[in-house]
């Protein structure tokens, strides 16, 4: 499955920019997440390290940058993805970037899973109506069988 793909979507989906430096820096921390679960419960010592190199910056230019996104991300107005993913009708205050990672994996993992499992079912949430959507269901169920 390519995971970029489903980040990036998922990332539109709730409306974040793409010209906000920290989403390339989520993006690839997430793919890198994907890799090695470990680097959430180091994610100073490695992740933010690891992204820094990778786009020739600092740690702390990463941390923020990637900040900026968990904030966007929390304030969409895709109120149905965001219970999906963060559970948020459980939750009052945004979630700290590990926590964002978190949740974010554990989603990413979740639709490999059933593509894998039903290979026919996904439930996508459409960003501009903000409801089921069984095109983008089929367009990630078609994506998942180009790239295996």
């Amino acid at each position: 499955m390519n995971y970029e793909k489903v980040i990036t979507n998922t990332l539109d989906s709730f409306g974040v920019s793409r010209s906000y430096t920290g989403y390339n820096y989520v993006v690839y921390g997430l793919q890198l997440i994907l890799e090695d679960e470990e680097r959430i419960e180091c994610i100073t010592k490695a992740l933010y390290l690891d992204v820094a190199k990778h786009f020739h910056t600092n740690w702390s230019c990463v941390e923020k940058n990637m900040r900026t996104i968990v904030n966007c991300v929390w304030h969409s107005h895709n109120v149905e993805l965001l219970e999906i993913i963060f559970s948020r009708s459980h939750r009052n205050k945004k979630p700290t970037n590990k926590e964002f990672f978190k949740y974010m994996y554990d989603y990413i993992i979740q639709i490999n899973h059933e593509v894998q499992i039903s290979d026919r079912q996904i439930s996508v949430i459409c960003p501009i109506s903000n409801t089921y959507c069984e095109a983008l269901g089929a367009f990630y169920i078609k994506l998942s069988r180009l790239i295996e």
